[in-house]
């Protein structure tokens, strides 16, 4: 997993600059920590894909619970020894690298059950609904370029798009925001 991670280092780089550019490459290498310890293939992939989304909300828990509460000193002065099995990130030394008390596994399981039911609900559309929905979905590609490459009006598109994401937000705008 973390080899096809580091195909998208610079990606993951960008994300962190968001929240702090002088922190972003350590930021990263907490992540990658985080995402081998607790984290598996399934979530960090989406149908050979980048999990864009997850990744970035890895980035922002790492960030906040690491580094804005950088002036923590119970947090700082925790010791680790980074090791490997394969010999991969050995070192003897010891390195001073705050960890993540609170990682919320629980949080994570409700966060998959919650897109499971997202899933769900986009499987049950009709076929011309859930393809149109899923390429917009998980392409970087705009309204405007998807009806030009499928010959759809993009008023068609715009209004389908819209209706849907209207219909998951009312029926999941709860569970959304209880995992805030």
């Amino acid at each position: 997993m973390l080899e096809k991670l580091f195909q998208h280092h610079k990606q993951l780089i960008e994300y962190a600059k968001i929240f702090d550019k002088s922190y972003c490459e350590d930021i990263v290498s907490e992540v990658y920590l985080k995402l081998h310890q607790y984290s598996s293939e399934e979530k960090c992939f989406t149908n050979g894909k980048l999990n864009k989304g997850y990744l970035f909300i890895v980035i922002r828990s790492v960030y906040l619970s690491q580094f804005y509460n950088k002036y923590n000193e119970e947090s700082l002065n925790k010791k680790i020894y980074v090791t490997d099995n394969n010999n991969m990130f050995v070192t003897e030394q010891q390195i001073d690298i705050p960890i993540e008390d609170d990682f919320d596994e629980n949080y994570e399981i409700e966060w998959y059950k919650f897109r499971t039911k997202c899933e769900a609900e986009v499987n049950s559309w009709d076929m011309y609904d859930k393809k149109l929905f899923t390429i917009y979905r998980d392409n970087d590609i705009s309204m405007r370029k998807l009806a030009k490459e499928t010959g759809i009006s993009f008023v068609s598109i715009f209004h389908l798009l819209k209706a849907h994401k209207k219909k998951l937000r009312e029926l999941f705008q709860e569970d959304y925001n209880n995992l805030k």
